[in-house]
């Protein structure tokens, strides 16, 4: 008996052709699941990143939210501008003393926990500033809140490296710059938010109840965290951690030096960072000297570049194809371009009495700045998440913080210096030319070793397409 002769539908173009059919060639195509997709809604429907992020998002204002208050706070009971200046050292200097240390240790035990406790620790800490201030002998004394500023701020350390490490185990691979680039967009809108919310708050309620505000957020990340199911611990089963934590550390250091994907993604990371730190600290100079305004006002400009950041992290969260490479370059650009513009052109304004001109300035150039912004901060963290293991990722950022932390601490310091003695409108305009030149030498000079990044990225694009 003669066989039926399959159904052409059913036949592919190869076997019709003589040649075999793939194995895969009968067997229908299983549709991604909706988590699996890309897009920023896609990734909040994983339940255990939605509660990581909702976390980051409750502590990160704690945070922001708590040392604007602190420093009213102690500038109220001394009317000392230095002890102001003491209060933000002893917030500062565990970032850059312990960072790395936390990230090790991040490594040895779960992450999850870690975030945890560090939440509940910096909630109790925070509820000790009002209780002080009915302790006798202890009310109304600056040292208390430098010591309570100095725990918190060491506590949270932990809390960075554990949480940035965590991002990659709670999203699929091909989602990981739509993950970070939520996490870096809540990052500025809690900065920005943070202080008109403190500020609005002392003047409803008084300067003792943004301390009971902040421990409850702080107690809502917790809780939130405490919801994600997912074990996040990276030390395998049976394999004891090193107890030397400097041998460890140099490990970190190693595959940081060992891998250029990972150093130009530091490199990128700690530039913008300077940038932002720089024109944060420069703000209310240029509010006052060039704009005319109150140094109040900074949310003038604060506002359009929190918007700018905000599209471009939706544009890179939706994976379009895009050259790293060139996209570094183009951000460099940009900046560079919005910062000359906001130190040149407003001389000329005034010159041609077109004043009025100035807010909607800038306004614009803001964001464009953010919009810059956004392009650098986005794309080098994701390929700081994509290019580390699990078993090494804490240390890493711990080491990557610790190197930032003493980076920004630099334009922190002498930004208002060198605008105290050139202007900060020629300040802002020769950082943009730094930019600029930056941007030329990479782009004639330094192009090839930028190939680096898109290789590193067709890697992963073929691993994610063997995957089953």
């Amino acid at each position: 008996m003669k066989a039926a002769p399959p159904d052409a539908g059913s036949v592919s173009g190869d076997a019709l052709n003589g040649r075999p059919s793939p194995l895969h060639a009968g067997r229908a195509a299983l549709p991604p699941l909706p988590e699996d997709a890309e897009g920023f809604i896609a990734v909040l429907r994983r339940r255990d990143f939605r509660y990581l992020w909702a976390g980051q998002a409750a502590s990160q204002l704690a945070d922001k939210f708590l040392m604007f208050t602190l420093l009213i706070f102690m500038y109220s009971i001394t009317g000392r501008a230095s002890y102001q200046s003491a209060l933000m050292i002893a917030y500062t200097l565990p970032s850059v003393l312990l960072s790395a240390p936390a990230g090790v240790y991040a490594d040895r035990h779960d992450k999850r926990t870690l975030m945890i406790g560090t939440n509940v620790v910096r909630g109790l800490m925070v509820l000790l500033i009002p209780l002080a201030q009915f302790v006798p002998g202890v009310q109304h004394q600056a040292w208390p809140l430098i010591v309570i500023t100095l725990l918190f701020s060491s506590a949270g350390q932990v809390f960075a490296p554990a949480e940035a490490a965590s991002i990659p185990s709670l999203v699929a691979r091909n989602q990981i710059t739509e993950a970070t680039s939520l996490f870096m967009t809540t990052v500025i809108l809690t900065l920005v938010l943070g202080v008109p919310a403190a500020t609005l708050c002392i003047g409803f309620f008084g300067t003792q109840a943004p301390f009971y505000i902040a421990a409850g957020l702080f107690a809502i990340a917790a809780l939130a965290l405490w919801r994600v199911g997912t074990s996040l611990r990276n030390v395998q089963e049976g394999a004891a951690p090193s107890p030397h934590v400097l041998r460890e550390l140099r490990e970190g250091a190693a595959i940081l030096r060992n891998s250029p994907a990972l150093r130009l993604g530091l490199y990128q990371l700690g530039l913008a960072l300077m940038v932002v730190f720089t024109i944060f600290a420069l703000g209310p100079v240029y509010m006052v000297k060039v704009l005319g305004r109150s140094d109040q006002d900074t949310y003038i400009v604060l506002v359009p570049a929190t918007f700018g950041l905000i599209a471009t992290a939706a544009v890179l969260g939706q994976r379009t194809k895009f050259s790293r490479a060139s996209v570094l370059v183009g951000a460099v650009l940009t900046a560079s371009a919005a910062l000359i513009v906001m130190g040149v052109i407003p001389a000329v304004l005034r010159h041609v009495d077109a004043g009025g001109a100035l807010i909607p300035l800038a306004v614009t150039m803001a964001l464009v700045f953010g919009c810059a912004l956004g392009a650098l901060l986005i794309p080098a963290f994701t390929v700081l998440q994509e290019r580390t293991t699990p078993e090494s990722r804490g240390r890493i950022f711990g080491g990557i913080f610790t190197v930032i932390n003493a980076a920004v601490a630099v334009p922190l310091l002498l930004a208002g210096i060198i605008a105290d003695l050139f202007g900060v409108d020629r300040v802002i305009a020769a950082l943009g030319v730094l930019l600029l030149v930056l941007a030329v030498v990479v782009r004639t000079l330094g192009w090839k070793r930028l190939a680096v990044l898109e290789a590193e990225q067709a890697a992963l694009t073929v691993v994610d397409a063997e995957q089953p």
